[in-house]
């Protein structure tokens, strides 16, 4: 995977060919993301990020009440890690297991009361997450007042998630924000409702 720096008003974008991995278009579908689902303001004990990301860190470091205390990052690639490290803020205490986090998720024992799934190739989600023993994974680390929020871009790999994701939870939730579909998934009892 290519990746490369770009300085745009400023701010550090980290970009493919096709999409930006960090920053720029990505940072702005995620805020609307959490405007859509009403997740301002929302109690963030523990968070597990599927796909390290600075933008996602950040958003988070401002919209939680309080903040995370811990951030969990399953990321298989340590240039993704080292280039976030250097370039981009990061004001939240987290920790990076590196490998491929369709499997790293199984040797994770926490619970999580936020779990959120951003990995790509460029426009496409790895096969190895499109699988049922991924999303069974996901649902056993997730609290039971927890939510799941997974961005997804292609049409096609869209469905598959969402398909997925109804296998396991009784609420699922999705949101079409310019090119990207954005799952939420939960119990119908999370912590003061659903806000979406």
């Amino acid at each position: 995977m290519k990746v490369q720096i770009e300085w745009r008003k400023g701010q550090p974008v980290l970009t493919g060919c096709e999409v930006d991995y960090v920053g720029g278009q990505l940072k702005k579908a995620w805020e609307e993301a959490f405007l859509a689902y009403g997740l301002h303001g929302r109690s963030w004990k523990r968070v597990l990020l599927i796909g390290m990301g600075a933008s996602l860190i950040q958003i988070l470091s401002q919209t939680g009440q309080p903040p995370p205390a811990e951030v969990l990052i399953l990321e298989k690639d340590p240039q993704m890690v080292a280039l976030q490290e250097t370039y981009f803020d990061l004001p939240l205490p987290y920790r990076v297991v590196l490998g491929d986090a369709a499997e790293t998720i199984h040797q994770v024992g926490e619970s999580f009361d936020g779990i959120f799934v951003d990995v790509f190739v460029e426009r496409e989600v790895p096969e190895g997450f499109l699988q049922g023993v991924f999303v069974e994974a996901l649902h056993r680390r997730l609290e039971k007042k927890g939510i799941v929020v997974w961005n997804v871009l292609l049409p096609k790999q869209a469905k598959q998630v969402e398909n997925w994701l109804r296998t396991v939870w009784p609420v699922v939730r999705v949101r079409r924000l310019g090119a990207h579909h954005f799952f939420s998934a939960g119990a119908q009892d999370a912590e003061g409702g659903w806000p979406f």
